[in-house]
């Protein structure tokens, strides 16, 4: 009879101290809203890029090299001079050197007939107004195409532009919270955790058709700038406490 008495006192105690356990270590519940806050700003663009391109044949690789790093030079030559753009400014993006092959109807077999070189230079430059002096420059002095012209920003006003959309975004996040407690008639508390979902600098790009490559050798085509957007995104979670 005593041993029962103890086993049975000995269950009570366990589950007494199991329910201790529980009661201490059980999180408190807090409610919570979740927002997202997002912002869009443009800007004047500060930079501008060209990238011309240079395509060059031989019947043996030094000789297509040969011509094409010298029609390479003339145009960096023309940048520097007629541009102002320096040597920092200018850098290889593409180069590529492969055999060239034709069909031949007599053999039905592709058979090799040359070599051709591909270069693109990338140079840039702040003075946003010589782009299509930069243009007519590298087609007169032998580039075959422009394979593009961007406009964006510089590395120090693109920062700047990322914290003023990402103000904007989180201003636009806590907005939205204030009037989602409003209608739900509780209040803001304090904020549990902040997210940057995204942010994207989307700069303006513009192709050139071979006409207007063409024309380019007897005028600087006109070149019109565009400003650049910026794009942000955030997630706030805040906790939110009935009005007293």
């Amino acid at each position: 009879m005593k041993k029962l008495q103890t086993i049975f006192s000995m269950v009570v105690l366990a589950l007494l101290l199991s329910a201790c356990t529980i009661s201490v270590d059980r999180p408190e519940v807090k409610n919570t809203i979740s927002v997202n806050g997002m912002a869009e700003i443009t800007q004047s663009p500060d930079e501008a890029t060209v990238l011309l391109h240079v395509e060059t044949e031989g019947r043996d690789p030094k000789e297509a090299q040969d011509k094409n790093s010298a029609i390479m030079v003339t145009i960096k030559e023309e940048l520097k001079g007629g541009a102002g753009v320096s040597e920092d400014e200018m850098e290889t993006i593409n180069y590529n050197l492969y055999p060239k092959t034709r069909w031949d109807p007599e053999t039905h077999k592709q058979v090799q007939d040359g070599y051709r070189v591909t270069h693109t230079l990338k140079a840039r430059t702040t003075e946003l107004e010589r782009v299509g002096y930069m243009i007519k420059l590298g087609v007169d002095a032998g580039a075959t195409r422009v394979d593009q012209v961007s406009f964006s920003l510089s590395s120090d006003a693109e920062q700047e532009a990322k914290k003023e959309a990402l103000r904007q975004a989180t201003r636009d996040a806590r907005q939205k919270a204030e009037a989602l407690a409003e209608g739900l008639e509780v209040r803001l508390g304090k904020i549990v955790s902040v997210n940057i979902n995204e942010y994207n600098v989307m700069p303006y790009y513009r192709a050139f058709a071979a006409e207007e490559i063409a024309l380019a050798k007897s005028v600087s085509p006109p070149i019109s700038t565009k400003d650049v957007d910026m794009r942000a995104s955030v997630s706030v979670v805040f906790e939110i406490q009935q009005k007293t």
